[in-house]
């Protein structure tokens, strides 16, 4: 018996969710799967339930929800249901906990595959899903070759969060040597800030 819980749709959403996750779609045996319960908050979900697998909608909501479920239940798989395909997000998602990624509009009628894809140690993440992390892990690469092997560590350094200082301390150069190939980079990807430069080499 695998066990799921749902979190943060509305009444519709969960209806059709359920109905799809309980569904036979077709006469083989497959393991029996049973919605323990489907609240739309943490709040009123009793921590003495624990699913198998959350799938957790964070349409219109904050992708730190993904966080803020783990942290009640650290031992449940989580599966993210949205319709937004934000590299970005995706990746936060990842970093909060969770090991599936589903878009509504194109994997919803998945939702049986990726439960149980998931309870096999496997992950499930949508193909258009998939394809922007590809392209998006690409870009970055290609990124990196406009530089020098300098300028990626001192890249590196800004990304890894190192002030100029600790920067020049790290590769034992001056401060104003750091600035110079900060310059240079900025010149390189035509942007004119730390947070541009850490777009550009990260998701």
């Amino acid at each position: 018996m695998i066990t799921v819980g749902i979190i943060d749709m509305d009444e519709q959403e969960r209806t059709e969710t359920k109905k799809i996750i309980l569904e036979k779609s077709n006469a083989e045996s497959t393991i029996p799967i049973h919605v323990l319960f489907d609240q739309d908050t943490l709040a009123s979900s009793g921590r003495n339930q624990v699913p198998d697998v959350m799938i957790v909608d964070i349409d219109h909501q904050d992708s730190l929800l993904v966080e803020r479920v783990k942290s009640v239940f650290p031992r449940t798989e989580i599966l993210v249901l949205t319709n937004n395909c934000d590299v970005k997000t995706v990746r936060s998602c990842f970093r909060q906990g969770a090991v599936g990624y589903i878009l509504k509009e194109t994997c919803l009628q998945s939702l049986k595959i990726a439960i149980t894809m998931t309870l096999g140690n496997g992950s499930f993440i949508s193909p258009f899903v998939n394809r922007a992390l590809i392209e998006q892990a690409f870009s970055a690469k290609q990124s990196e070759n406009l530089l020098t092997a300098r300028e990626l560590q001192i890249a590196n350094g800004i990304i890894e969060g190192l002030s100029y200082k600790m920067i020049a301390q790290k590769y034992a150069i001056s401060l104003d040597t750091v600035r110079i190939y900060i310059k240079r980079i900025y010149r390189k990807f035509q942007i004119n800030s730390k947070g541009e430069l850490i777009a550009q080499l990260t998701a």
